[in-house]
């Protein structure tokens, strides 16, 4: 019998629609793989560099304006953004794990002028207070780790941080839509039991478009990037009426 944690029976019929909190991973779980896996994390990054192009692009140009990168890992998003856009006024990288910002320190400093790149050790959940307003806040491959409500809360804190006219760029894993969605979550969930739990988190996410609007953000555009890890980026703008209404 599985513990209750790891409760995948909806998965595996492949009818669930959205996350469920019985599958969500602890912190305390998130905290040990990724402080373990840490050294050898980018491996992975080959799965994920196409969607961190495409949030690049929806980024655009960041010259003038100050970005936050919300459980940055070792600094992919980021790059990606830098590289596309180029040096921000200021960038502000936030993680829960020592491991995970040494590695985005040595990754992001050559890219950015002296004095423009602050690390910070942070929880998504509750941001750092004296961290001012951001033109840009992104969050990478966080939110499909977490319970729906902690989702909505992570979203809520980076909308907080946005200055009038900001905007949050979320990349998660998703899934494809129509009749693939269905074997792709169900091949997620047997990968999962197979590995004993250690793939973590609640599985692919369906849609963000949902959270962003529980968390007061206005979803701008989504896309679905396809590949063997498929992936959702949502552009959404900060709390506030629609451009051009009063």
């Amino acid at each position: 019998m599985l513990p209750e944690h790891l409760n995948m029976r909806s998965y595996v019929s492949g009818r669930q629609t959205a996350p469920v909190p019985a599958a969500a991973a602890t912190q305390r779980e998130l905290d040990r793989l990724f402080s373990r896996a840490a050294p050898l994390y980018d491996l992975q990054l080959r799965f994920e560099r196409r969607a961190l192009r495409t949030a690049a692009g929806l980024a655009g140009p960041l010259a003038g304006r100050r970005v936050l990168a919300v459980a940055t890992g070792t600094g992919a998003l980021a790059e990606a953004l830098v590289r596309h856009g180029g040096a921000p006024a200021a960038l502000v990288a936030v993680d829960r794990l020592p491991a995970m910002l040494h590695r985005a320190r040595r990754r992001l400093s050559p890219l950015l002028p002296p004095g423009r790149l602050r690390v910070l050790r942070g929880d998504a959940l509750r941001l750092p207070s004296d961290l001012g307003a951001f033109d840009l806040v992104t969050l990478g491959y966080l939110l499909h780790l977490l319970p729906p409500d902690a989702a909505v809360g992570a979203l809520r804190e980076a909308a907080r941080v946005l200055r009038p006219g900001g905007r949050v760029i979320a990349v998660t894993h998703s899934s494809p839509a129509g009749r693939l969605r269905a074997p792709y979550v169900r091949g997620w969930a047997i990968a999962r039991l197979l590995t004993g739990g250690r793939v973590i988190g609640a599985g692919p996410l369906d849609d963000l478009a949902p959270l962003a609007g529980r968390a007061g953000l206005r979803p701008a555009v989504s896309v679905r990037v396809p590949g063997a890890y498929w992936s959702q980026v949502l552009l959404a703008d900060a709390p506030g009426p629609a451009p051009g209404v009063s």
